[in-house]
């Protein structure tokens, strides 16, 4: 019977091991779930539209042409060389550009219906036409 029992030891042992590994398996899948995730979420952050401004003050390609859903969030950023006030008019939300540039970001939910531009305030310049549907 010692042999049985040894017999039977090993084998709970076997099994025992088989579904660490197994289990442990299902764990690391679980983690390149979350990884995929991230770089979903990495791929999202990387299609928010950003304006850039040259030092004339112009937005480079031209004015930003920015269509949203109501109820959709609305999410831009803009980057300038130099010290200004980003307008986004209609919602009339102004966002400040430190001295020495840098860049601003607009997140805020798209509860006006109708066309509305952002401009830099002091420049007088329009950066974006931004149409917000029904």
């Amino acid at each position: 019977m010692n042999t049985r029992t040894a017999v039977i030891g090993v084998g709970l042992v076997v099994v025992a091991i088989v579904l660490f590994v197994v289990l442990g398996g299902d764990s690391d899948n679980g983690s390149d779930s979350s990884t995929s995730a991230d770089s979903t979420t990495s791929a999202e952050a990387a299609k928010v539209p950003t304006i850039v401004v040259n030092k004339q003050g112009e937005p480079v390609g031209g004015v930003a042409d920015l269509t949203y859903k109501k109820g959709d969030q609305i999410h831009f950023k803009v980057e300038v060389p130099f010290e200004e006030e980003v307008h986004l008019h209609g919602y009339d939300v102004m966002k400040e550009v430190p001295k020495g540039g840098g860049t601003v970001t607009y997140d805020l939910p798209a509860e006006l219906e109708g066309v509305f531009e952002a401009e830099l305030e002091g420049q007088g310049e329009q950066i974006v036409e931004l149409k917000v549907e029904p």
